[in-house]
């Protein structure tokens, strides 16, 4: 129940949805899945732009698509 109750609070309404890291999936999308658990998404402090970035691969330096400003990130 309670996990039905967190679900209709984040308004989702699919069947089935997943929550992996910070990405809600709606439905079955095997492909937003893999990729979901190959990456994690990271905002860029500057202007919040969220990107992807592979995990297991340590401490990476990002230029933000969006701002153009380097930050470092760690997977």
């Amino acid at each position: 129940m309670e996990a039905q109750q967190e679900l209709r609070d984040m308004y989702i309404r699919g069947v089935p949805a997943f929550i992996i890291g910070n990405e809600i999936i709606e439905g079955f999308d095997a492909r937003r899945i893999e990729a979901a658990l190959d990456y994690k998404v990271q905002k860029c402090p500057h202007c919040g732009q969220r990107s992807r970035i592979p995990k297991g691969k340590g401490k990476l330096r990002i230029e933000c698509p969006k701002c153009g400003k380097k930050f470092e990130t760690s997977t």
